[in-house]
């Protein structure tokens, strides 16, 4: 007996003439929202993260907020419309590493609760599976690994660097190098 597996590649096309991708019920893969980034001309390297964020139909808000809030995704109270706040006071950096985080819980997350807090809390002893689970994916979203070790071999290995070209923080330039098991250059 055969299976046929249900492309999710449709309804990612839907989403893509639509913009509005809290209708389907798919959980979405880094590489899918780089591709549908593309598609729709929405600059990758380094990824314009409100952009993306548009193309979801997800509004951005920046708010000011306590200093151990980076970030909130939610559910509007239509129910069917998805909302991130930004930390107004946090650097620039910081803020899209949130955005990032906050696309991460909508793209894997979005049907098992309706709101998401980003404390620094789980950036540092990060305990919570989805957590962990959605600065993995941050991560791998703002710094491709094709991307991220080209960029190494360019940038002769400089944190700093690397960090200015992708606009995040060097802090998460070692971790993404770590993931990757990338050594030398002050990498470890």
């Amino acid at each position: 007996m055969a299976f046929i597996r249900k492309s999710v590649q449709p309804k990612l096309a839907e989403l893509a003439t639509t913009g509005d991708a809290s209708k389907t019920d798919e959980r979405f893969s880094v590489t899918q929202l780089l591709g549908l980034a593309r598609q729709k001309g929405i600059e990758t390297s380094p990824l314009d993260v409100q952009g993306l964020l548009s193309v979801l139909g997800i509004k951005l808000i920046s708010v000011p907020m306590k200093d151990d809030v980076s970030g909130i995704l939610s559910l509007a109270d239509n129910g069917k419309d998805w909302i991130v706040k930004v930390n107004a006071l946090h650097h620039p950096n910081r803020q899209r590493f949130t955005i990032a985080h906050e696309i991460a819980h909508f793209a894997r997350h979005r049907f098992q609760q309706a709101e998401f807090k980003d404390l620094n809390f789980f950036r540092n002893g990060e305990t919570n599976p989805m957590e962990v689970e959605a600065n993995r994916f941050a991560s791998e979203l703002l710094m491709p690994e094709t991307e991220f070790r080209d960029r190494v071999k360019v940038f002769l290995g400089s944190i700093e660097a690397i960090a200015q070209y992708f606009k995040v923080s060097t802090l998460a330039v070692r971790v993404r190098a770590k993931i990757l098991g990338m050594k030398g250059h002050g990498l470890e």
